[in-house]
């Protein structure tokens, strides 16, 4: 674990030297990152205007929601972002040189490129978060330690689901378009998951977990979630991972090298 964290601080340094030469890149991401954050906040305002609820869920707390989903998202953006950037490994043979080197090729696929924007999301995000929260609740230890305990679990769903599109890269070659349903997927659960009907509710609970990855962490910090159901909600998350790793050790038996 300990030489795993040093590779990858090592390739999360030099992964922020690479995007930090790109000044203007940044510039026009974080732009773009800000003004799709702000175009939703004025949906949810336009929302307000016409009904007084969103699911039996006052303004506030839908905000709450939304603000929680960005750092949910953006954190994993922020780790995984090597994903993104897979398939050329695969094409190229690159992945070759990865698989011979002395260390877990994992680190390298999922973790190998943190993203530099992202972070300065994260760190925005976080102090709006710290600004809004407890002008607008009541937070106790019990309720932010709740909230923190599903926080580490959406990041361990995440990975997984990370880890599963790796995989299926492997097998399949082309995950282009499963990231891309991903990223759609996870637009749903900017807010809550209570508010789509029975069927969708169920997909996005029990079959794709991004109800227990977005939404559940919310409402363990507005106190909307017991204890029990927390835990529960941990164990599920650290199975769906540990599935996920069954699931990347089984795909390496079906590479096909370049050499071979």
């Amino acid at each position: 674990m300990k030489k795993s964290l040093k590779i990858w601080w090592f390739y999360t340094a030099n992964s922020f030297q690479q995007m930090a030469a790109n000044r203007v890149a940044m510039v026009i991401f974080l732009f773009g990152k800000i003004f799709r954050i702000a175009m939703f906040f004025v949906f949810l305002n336009l929302v307000f205007f016409s009904a007084k609820s969103l699911g039996g869920y006052t303004p506030s707390q839908a905000i709450l929601f939304y603000l929680i989903f960005n750092l949910i998202d953006t954190t994993g953006q922020l780790l995984f972002r090597e994903v993104y950037r897979f398939r050329p490994l695969l094409v190229s043979g690159d992945l070759d040189l990865i698989l011979v080197k002395p260390i877990n090729p994992l680190v390298r696929v999922l973790l190998g490129g943190a993203d530099l924007f992202d972070l300065v999301v994260f760190a925005a995000l976080l102090v709006i978060l710290l600004i809004y929260i407890p002008s607008n609740f009541i937070v106790t230890w019990p309720f932010f330690f709740g909230f923190l305990i599903l926080f580490v679990g959406s990041l361990l769903i995440s990975a997984a689901l990370h880890i599963a599109i790796l995989s299926f890269g492997i097998l399949f070659i082309s995950i282009d378009h499963l990231v891309m349903i991903y990223r759609d997927l996870t637009a749903l659960m900017r807010i809550p998951a209570d508010v789509y009907s029975a069927p969708l509710r169920f997909l996005l609970t029990f079959i794709i977990p991004l109800a227990v990855m977005f939404t559940l962490p919310a409402k363990a910090l507005m106190g909307l979630i017991t204890w029990p159901n927390i835990m529960l909600s941990l164990i599920i998350s650290y199975f769906i991972f540990h599935i996920s790793l069954i699931f990347w050790r089984w795909s390496l038996r079906f590479y096909g090298s370049a050499s071979s």
